[in-house]
């Protein structure tokens, strides 16, 4: 049975559909999972049409367009729109051609329509320009250059206009707005990865496309090779980029990573991958049941999840899933499970009876997505993104921080505050109680005029934590503050400073329980 084309317009989908660079291609790749859709597509996709094993391009377009053909062969008076050396004018508001590039990516109440902050996110951590510049990119799909190249653009342009009636391509940023030979070539760079064979009819004399049985597999079609793309940190993607292959036979870079699971666990851990990895091949991607050993209710529990991708974080991958919580089979919702700690793995279908319905209706409702996981780690500190997000306010001896935090990233949260300005609106987005607002008041009034005082005493900065129901703060975020022992002060929250304050206190009486007596120092001759 052939599958469905229900793929979202990912960057990650669009990134495999793109010849080359997404940023230099990017309507050609939406324009390449649009066709799709309309060849491959569900049954309640409002673009799939209704086309036979083989058809024509001919036959594609009089169902994708609105007036493509005259109704009657010998009415000339009958306008004709999409014509192979044409580009159509905004003939039609119903016809697909009068869609722009943010239409279909955003709009509608398709299942396959992306959140556009999300879907920005993640273009932004592969190519990092200006948000207002994306922002232009998606309105007139044409990504931002350099002037001296857009000068040079312009001085073709004229010369073109000057030669003959030319049309600049995408107006208004509609997405079909090409000429049916870009749409040939369109179809023939589906021949090439796989999407379509190429068949030839007797009799007929046309090219004739034939829906293939089976879909190229997303990591296998011909895509550059990009070790990046993983690599959430930019400025750590680059220079991966830049030295992954060795100058002169030599290999200059070099990297240690710290991981914790054991060498026992390696063959485990790749058996999960791998398993995974030809589960998320497949489409729409299935749920599974574990049984996973969780080192926080020091107990195994069988669950059944809904997959969505495999992070490296600290120190071990975790399979970032949607589904049963450990805690509680009838609570429903995201968790990391460690990828070592996972004891059994089985892929199941939608309709076995042990997937719960609650399950299935959040999943179909939900942005289960690797880039909304992306985005909920960058609004608050710490790699549990589904648990609650609360402020803190650090205090830093200054010339610690002018040594080692400032010019440096922590969070996209971790915000330097001295000014009072900057002070002041941290106090109205913390909403302090009255014993709160007494100390955040006094520090204000303490503050200088200037930031960047050198001297003053303290560097203040806010960030957005995790921490759970039971306010246990995110482990990764405990560690660093626990890192930066004597030189930070967690001022506020008072509870998250009272952990800090036992923690100091328990390591401090354990050593003092256990104190070794120390030898008198003797000179030695």
């Amino acid at each position: 049975m052939r599958p469905q084309f229900t793929y979202p317009p990912s960057v990650g989908v669009l990134q495999v559909l793109a010849p080359g660079s997404l940023k230099q291609n990017l309507p050609k790749a939406v324009r390449l999972w649009t066709i799709l859709r309309s060849i491959y597509g569900s049954d309640s996709d409002e673009v799939k049409l209704n086309l036979g094993e083989r058809f024509t391009y001919e036959e594609w377009r009089n169902q994708f367009f609105t007036q493509a053909q005259s109704a009657n062969k010998h009415d000339r008076s009958q306008k004709v729109y999409h014509k192979r050396d044409e580009i159509p004018p905004l003939h039609d508001p119903e016809c697909y051609c009068a869609k722009t590039l943010t239409d279909w990516l955003f709009a509608g109440d398709s299942s396959l329509t992306v959140s556009q902050k999300i879907w920005e996110e993640s273009f932004l951590q592969l190519y990092p320009i200006a948000l207002s510049q994306l922002k232009v990119f998606l309105a007139t799909a044409n990504y931002p250059r350099e002037a001296e190249t857009v000068d040079r653009t312009k001085s073709q342009y004229e010369s073109l206009k000057a030669k003959k009636n030319y049309v600049p391509p995408f107006p208004d940023g509609r997405l079909f707005a090409v000429t049916g030979k870009n749409l040939e070539f369109d179809f023939e760079a589906l021949i090439k990865m796989g999407w379509l064979n190429l068949t030839q009819v007797k009799g007929v004399g046309k090219r004739m496309y034939l829906k293939v049985q089976k879909f190229p597999a997303i990591e296998s079609l011909n895509v550059p090779e990009n070790t990046g793309n993983f690599i959430t940190q930019v400025d750590f993607m680059a220079i991966a980029e830049n030295y992954r292959q060795p100058i002169n036979g030599v290999q200059r870079f070099l990297m240690q990573v710290e991981y914790v699971v054991s060498q026992a666990a390696t063959d485990k851990i790749d058996n999960w991958q791998q398993q995974l990895k030809a589960l998320w091949e497949t489409t729409p991607t299935r749920p599974i049941e574990i049984q996973y050993d969780s080192a926080s209710l020091l107990r195994e529990a069988r669950r059944i999840i809904y997959p969505v991708c495999i992070y490296y974080s600290q120190r071990a991958p975790y399979l970032c899933a949607f589904g049963q919580k450990p805690k509680n089979r009838n609570d429903i919702g995201w968790h990391n499970y460690r990828l070592d700690r996972i004891q059994s793995l089985e892929i199941l279908e939608w309709n076995d009876p042990k997937v719960p319905d609650s399950l299935k209706k959040l999943v179909v409702k939900q942005q289960l997505s690797p880039e909304f996981i992306q985005i909920e780690l960058a609004a608050a500190w710490g790699f549990d993104f589904y648990q609650p997000s609360r402020k803190m306010l650090l205090r830093f001896d200054r010339d610690f921080h002018d040594r080692y935090i400032i010019n440096s990233f922590r969070h996209e949260t971790f915000r330097f505050i001295n000014a009072p300005l900057d002070f002041r609106k941290f106090i109205r987005e913390y909403a302090p109680n009255p014993a709160e607002k007494e100390r955040l008041v006094a520090i204000l009034e303490s503050l200088p005029t200037q930031p960047d005082d050198d001297e003053y005493p303290h560097a203040y900065y806010s960030a957005d934590f995790r921490s759970n129901d039971l306010n246990l703060i995110d482990n990764n975020v405990m560690m660093r503050l626990r890192a930066w022992g004597p030189k930070v002060e967690v001022v506020l929250p008072f509870d998250l400073r009272d952990r800090i304050i036992k923690d100091i206190e328990e390591t401090r009486n354990l050593y003092q329980q256990t104190a070794i007596e120390r030898p008198q120092s003797s000179e030695q001759y």
